[in-house]
């Protein structure tokens, strides 16, 4: 036996700490990561980008099924064993590095497009990594993730709920997002504190209906929901002038005490389409 997999075997066996403020939690179910793949719809004419592949476990089932993978890893540690349980692979590339400094361009360069993201995302930086995806402009043709049930929700929620907020926003402006299904605690290795659930989410081409100044929208979702409690009136204060801003609500017929996370994704477009003018502040 390599030496190599006996020091990753005693990792997994617990010998070695796992480093908790990478947030790693390892899924060793095969039969669950096999229908967790299957559920995604990557066929052999796919290639896929796993984030974070730690023990290899997906990765396996993920080199079974794509056509190509390339995994992104920022532990040098867990690398002996995810190469042992990889070997046999042809069509995988593993790359040593934080995924939030590299070239994510330059990463998937190789990956045929439109291309899958799967993977079991550490849950210490889940927004950021969907901000660098969804704001990558890559041919992203579905995310299928593990993530805390929490976030999960929020993914999902609709408004005028306490779950629903700015990662809703933009995940519902990006996405079309569905829950797989929800993974217990006690599956994981070492178990974290909460559920986990597994996600497709489904890039749209276009967002949901057109929008004038993409730009404008994201500065006013940001601002309302940092100030949640507030109207719109006085929460977009600093980016819309007053006047373009009461114009804009009589046009798509909110009221002046509405609040933005009253609104939906189509409804937001089009209070930023209606304050698209030489008045807005966005570009001040």
């Amino acid at each position: 036996m390599k030496k190599s997999f006996e020091r990753a075997q005693r990792r997994r066996e617990g010998s070695v700490q796992y480093k908790h403020d990478l947030g790693q939690h390892f899924l060793y179910d095969e039969a669950l990561l096999e229908e967790l793949v299957r559920s995604t719809g990557v066929t052999p004419e796919d290639s896929v980008l796993e984030i974070g592949p730690g023990s290899g476990m997906l990765t396996h089932c993920l080199c079974r099924h794509a056509k190509k993978v390339v995994a992104v890893e920022v532990d040098a540690d867990v690398l002996p064993f995810l190469r042992v349980k990889t070997e046999n692979f042809q069509n995988l590339q593993i790359v040593l590095g934080d995924i939030r400094k590299l070239d994510i361009h330059e990463l998937c360069a190789s990956l045929d497009a439109p291309f899958f993201v799967i993977a079991n995302i550490p849950y210490n930086i889940t927004t950021p990594i969907f901000d660098l995806l969804w704001d990558s402009g890559l041919p992203i043709r579905q995310i299928s993730v593990m993530i805390q049930k929490e976030v999960a929700d929020k993914l999902m929620a609709a408004p005028s709920t306490d779950a629903y907020g700015l990662l809703s926003f933009k995940c519902q402006y990006h996405c079309i997002p569905s829950m797989e299904t929800i993974v217990p605690a006690e599956k994981f290795t070492p178990p974290p504190k909460v559920d986990s659930a597994f996600v497709h989410l489904r890039m749209r081409d276009e967002p949901p209906m057109p929008v004038a100044d993409e730009k404008l929208l994201m500065r006013m979702v940001k601002a309302s929901f940092t100030l949640r409690r507030k109207t719109l009136s006085n929460a977009l204060k600093g980016v819309v002038e007053t006047e373009t801003l009461k114009a804009a609500l009589e046009t798509v017929a909110l009221l002046p005490t509405a609040r933005g996370e009253e609104l939906t994704v189509t409804q937001w477009i089009a209070l930023s389409n209606a304050c698209h003018s030489p008045r807005s502040l966005a570009d001040s």
